[in-house]
């Protein structure tokens, strides 16, 4: 039987589209870049981790694109602009928590990023429980996050439904029992829980 609902937060909760968002202030060529050197470089999945703050990211990654540093300075100063709320996937988190499902938050985040939204979006405040990456150095996809996770709340894999948009992390928490769907936008999200969980939502 299904009691608990984990969600991820970037591209479940909350959009995240970096490229985009460096399209509408750089072009094309310079978003590209930017986009390369930061979102899809080594320090990034650093931030996530915990292993490293946004001075030491920003130097490092400004060191090794000497052309880019104001830019790359300047995105970390405001790309979290460029997260917000999945109007119908809080929906659903507001539903799930009415119903009476615990509802849990596991995600990959950088400690600044997380705290900078976590005041501003009162939605986060509904979960039971909470794991960001970048507290405990550890992420997705890596077993020791989910049950580290189950610990913490007392959760059994086989009574909770994890989501995420990301096939590994999907695929990482199917391994250790879960239930889980790979979000693609809210209308079917809604459709795959409803069939879980043999309910409307």
């Amino acid at each position: 039987m299904i009691r608990n609902v984990i969600f991820d937060l970037g591209n479940v909760l909350l959009t995240y589209n970096p490229l985009n968002y460096l399209r509408g202030i750089y072009d094309e060529n310079k978003a590209q870049a930017l986009y390369k050197c930061i979102f899809a470089g080594s320090e990034w999945l650093d931030l996530d981790r915990g292993s490293m703050d946004y001075a030491e990211a920003v130097e490092t990654i400004s060191c090794r694109n000497p052309g880019l540093g104001d830019c790359i300075k300047s995105v970390f100063d405001g790309w979290t602009c460029l997260l917000s709320p999945i109007h119908g996937s809080v929906e659903i988190l507001k539903r799930l928590k009415q119903k009476g499902y615990g509802v849990y938050l596991l995600s990959n985040f950088h400690k600044q990023a997380y705290n900078e939204v976590f005041g501003k979006y009162d939605f986060l405040q509904l979960f039971d429980g909470i794991v960001i990456s970048s507290d405990i150095l550890m992420i997705k996809p890596e077993k020791e996050i989910f049950l580290h996770t189950c610990s913490k709340y007392g959760l059994k894999p086989e009574e909770s439904v994890f989501i995420d948009d990301t096939a590994m992390n999907v695929a990482a928490a199917r391994e250790l029992g879960f239930t889980a769907v790979q979000f693609t936008n809210p209308e079917q999200l809604s459709k795959d829980l409803s069939t879980i969980m043999d309910m409307g939502l």
